[in-house]
């Protein structure tokens, strides 16, 4: 069996590209987003590019924020293990 850093190193995890849980919570917030945007077009045909950019804008800010949320939880996990392993509170 493969220890934890061997699977890290030869690529057999990667986090980002795990699916996000289908819970009732977020597929009901991905239903909100899906019928908001189908509202909009309706009131504002015209604007469909313009939503498209803005909605591709928040997806790349959003890569961003989980990147930065993933390290944050990588660290505090580290500190964590440190703290366990050095005995200290």
């Amino acid at each position: 069996m493969k220890s934890i850093l061997e699977k890290l190193y030869y690529g057999e995890i990667s986090p980002c590209s795990q699916p996000t849980p289908a819970t009732k919570k977020y597929i009901d917030a991905k239903e909100e987003i899906e019928h908001l945007e189908l509202e909009m077009l309706a009131k504002y045909p015209n604007c469909k590019e313009l939503l498209e950019k803005y909605t591709d804008a928040i997806h790349v800010a959003s890569a961003y924020e989980s990147l930065a949320d993933f390290a944050r939880g990588f660290k505090l996990g580290a500190e964590f293990m440190i703290a366990i392993f050095d005995g200290t509170n």
